[in-house]
């Protein structure tokens, strides 16, 4: 018998090669759901900041460039306590320097020196009339533009000739540019002695590591800082040179190494409280947003279906709790274990018996430790499998840890890759959206000013200065504008930084995809569960409109009230006759 030909009309490259659900994860990501969710994180991350800063004292603030000092201090291995000498030593230099420019604008005055000065040196230390500062500043830079503008009127009233016209003139305009940025050059002076506010200085900081790795890995530069032995010498693998980071040196692993550690560490170690408040603050937006776009994204993902934002905020308020403390109970759990083997070890302080007991006991130190380590190593594996685990099993915290762990240490080669190969997925997929966004801000900025000329043109780069590709961000130099520009430029950065914010909103959408994408994938591997089952709420809202069923009972219809769709397709059967035959 011949054999029967077949052929080959399709090939779901998805069963065969399951990593490639991974990337679904742009088109997911770019949903206007989720973008719009993320849009709302970022700027509830950032007003929460802002707002803290408000009520923060400046004498609790950051002095000008203090996490680059601490940054320098770290990775040159500075003792901590030499760090705070210099940190405090500086805060006093700003303060006198500080001190210094009210005496001299007048705005702190005394007949007695000493008194003037003691009293501008508390004001300095509380950051109080920096706004005085600043409009002296102004008003010497406005009052000498006048001067220059009569003394112009005054010189043309006697030119004889274009050439004499041309001259005045651009004398004049010489001297104003110069007073402008002898202004500029003095508030510049007047930021860096002033205290900082804290958010201000890390966000600003964590935004440059970012962007240093972004560009960094585009040269392919990651290893330039990184395993140094000796500080300056080649790497050295081989021998017992100790391996360090270069100071001073940049590369995609120490941009890194100072987006994780050295920020969150200086926030941490200088600034507790603070860092304490907006933890708090950010695990509450983190959770109630980011559990709603994780949230979306599984049902996408699953059943190919789009939740509502309404919807996705009510599942995720729901499961705040479980979205907050899924991260936080393993290092609370790391936390105790240190607490208890922190306490054995105060037994050193017993006389003769104590040591002796410490050291019996110790076995039980090294156990705790050896806890601490898998819980850390389950946590740093499988944090970014916690929301996804809530957000598509409807479960609790404590099902998020578990599965997460569980996950990680039953297939970790396999967890290893489909991160690695989100990583390089989302990094092409950021780069294609910066670089969008690039353009588009270009055409704008571009076209905007084409045709402008005259004072327009000389103050459009101070209004909106020119896009770079580097750093999409920038500052307006508010003080070289009339207050009619300064709305101007103000509306303008709102509207740009709208854009800028759909960017970070895209990069969390995108974390929050992948990563749910991530958990289907290991939980098929594990649990051999299919990709399409998630936990769906079963609510009015989540089915059609209330539709009404017939009954017949003894040969008359039956209307009975509208149910939904759902309960519909469950209505029991009708009774039978009382003739015992068959249902009418």
């Amino acid at each position: 018998m011949a054999d029967d030909a077949q052929t080959i009309r399709n090939i779901h490259w998805r069963e065969i090669f399951p990593f490639t659900n991974l990337f679904r994860a742009f088109r997911i990501a770019i949903h206007p759901s989720k973008l719009v969710l993320g849009l709302a994180l970022v700027f509830l991350l950032y007003a929460g900041g802002r707002t803290l800063d408000g009520l923060w004292p400046a004498r609790s603030q950051a002095i000008p460039d203090e996490i680059d000092r601490y940054e320098t201090a770290v990775w040159s291995h500075e003792p901590a306590a030499s760090f705070e000498e210099q940190r405090l030593r500086q805060r006093e230099q700003n303060a006198g320097e500080y001190a210094q420019r009210l005496v001299a604008a007048g705005i702190i005055s005394n007949p007695d020196a000493a008194v003037a000065q003691n009293t501008a040196h508390d004001a300095a230390l509380r950051g109080e009339h920096k706004g005085d500062l600043r409009s002296y500043i102004m008003k010497f830079r406005n009052d000498g533009v006048s001067q220059i503008e009569t003394g112009r009127r005054e010189a043309l009233k006697y030119a004889r000739s274009d050439d004499k016209n041309r001259a005045i003139n651009d004398a004049a305009n010489a001297n104003i540019s110069a007073l402008h940025q002898k202004a500029d050059d003095e508030l510049r002076d007047l930021n860096g002695i002033s205290p900082r506010p804290i958010f201000d200085t890390f966000f600003e900081y964590e935004a440059r590591q970012f962007h240093n790795i972004v560009d960094n890995a585009l040269t392919w530069n990651w290893l330039n800082g990184v395993l140094t032995a000796g500080g300056s010498e080649p790497p050295s693998l081989v021998g017992r040179h100790p391996v360090s980071f270069r100071p001073g040196s940049t590369g995609v692993l120490r941009g890194i190494a100072n987006l994780t550690t050295v920020g969150p560490g200086w926030l941490i170690r200088y600034h507790f409280l603070y860092f304490l408040l907006f933890v708090i603050w950010f695990l509450i937006i983190w959770a109630i947003f980011g559990g709603a776009i994780s949230r979306i994204a599984a049902v996408h993902v699953a059943r190919d279906e789009k939740l509502s934002v309404r919807q996705a905020l009510r599942f995720s308020s729901s499961k705040l709790l479980s979205y907050v403390f899924a991260p936080v109970i393993p290092l609370i759990i790391i936390l105790v274990a240190g607490v208890l083997i922190a306490v054995g070890g105060l037994l050193m302080y017993v006389p003769v018996l104590g040591p002796i007991l410490v050291g019996l006991f110790f076995v039980l130190a090294l156990v705790a430790a050896f806890v601490m380590t898998l819980v850390a190593a389950g946590t740093v594996g499988g944090f970014n499998l916690m929301y996804p685990t809530i957000s598509v099993e409807g479960s609790d915290s404590f099902d998020a840890i578990s599965r997460s762990f569980s996950y990680v240490f039953a297939r970790p080669w396999r967890m290893i890759f489909y991160t690695a190969l989100s990583l390089v997925y989302g990094a092409l997929c950021f780069l294609f959206v910066r670089y969008f966004v690039y353009v588009m801000l270009g055409f704008t900025h571009f076209f905007v000013q084409w045709w402008l000329g005259g004072q327009p043109a000389r103050y459009w780069p101070d209004i909106w200065p020119p896009v770079s590709d580097q750093d999409l961000s920038y500052h307006i130099n508010f003080h070289a504008l009339a207050w009619s520009e300064q709305i101007c430029a103000f509306l303008i950065a709102f509207w740009v930084y709208i854009v800028l914010g759909l960017v970070a909103a895209f990069v969390i959408s995108f974390y929050f995809s992948a990563n749910t994408i991530i958990y289907f994938l290991m939980r098929r591997e594990v649990d051999a569960t299919e990709l399409d089952d998630v936990y769906v709420e079963e609510t009015e809202e989540d089915f059609g409109e209330p539709i009404p069923t017939v009954t017949a009972v003894g040969g008359v219809a039956i209307v009975n009230a509208p149910t939904s769709a759902g309960e519909a397709g469950s209505t029991a059967p009708p009774p039978e006759s009382s003739t015992g035959g068959a249902p009418a």
